[in-house]
């Protein structure tokens, strides 16, 4: 059913929700799929110190402390771990221009190019296969994965790959080069 692409379902956790704003990445994972497979082994998983703080609010619905990220790497080695990963895979996320966006900024904030990337969109798949988007947490719902989403990047990668396989399954995999799109960057 899958032939030898490697999938790296990414998620992103963040200060806030528009990076046009300042808010920045605080979390990120990928979660590499292989045929049909999560491959642990491959995953990459980090909390990010943005160099600016969480916000009270932020911080309850990530759980993630302001003290949790004072020693974490910065934006160069989360973006260096990305364009590894970027290569010669395809990425997916669930809403993916909201994640890729926030890539877009750090590359920027840290003077370097943007982010090539061939990706799918979870929420596009949804269109066709349900005439509409679907939350994460419907999905989960749906395919019996889980309950709640908990808002932590590498948790969310995970039931995002889990999703990302259903979804394949239903669609059939012979289709899914349709989904993918090609991602520059933005010219902000």
């Amino acid at each position: 059913m899958f032939d030898e692409t490697v999938f790296c379902v990414m998620d992103t956790e963040t200060t806030g929700l528009n990076p046009f704003y300042g808010d920045r990445i605080i979390e990120v994972a990928i979660v590499p799929v292989y045929k049909g497979k999560i491959v642990e082994e491959w995953i990459y998983h980090s909390l990010i110190n943005p160099k600016i703080r969480i916000p009270a609010l932020v911080e309850k619905i990530h759980k993630i402390s302001n003290s949790e990220i004072a020693n974490a790497p910065g934006l160069e080695n989360m973006v260096n771990s990305i364009r590894a990963y970027s290569k010669g895979t395809v990425f997916v996320m669930h809403n993916a221009n909201f994640d890729l966006s926030f890539v877009d900024f750090a590359t920027k904030e840290i003077g370097e190019f943007p982010i090539s990337f061939r990706y799918i969109d979870t929420l596009e798949i949804c269109q066709v296969l349900y005439g509409r988007k679907r939350s994460l947490e419907s999905l989960i719902r749906e395919f019996k994965i889980g309950e709640n989403v908990p808002h932590r990047a590498l948790e969310d990668a995970i039931l995002t790959a889990k999703v990302f396989i259903k979804l394949v399954e239903k669609i059939g995999y012979r289709h899914i080069s349709e989904f993918i799109r090609k991602w520059q960057g933005r010219g902000y």
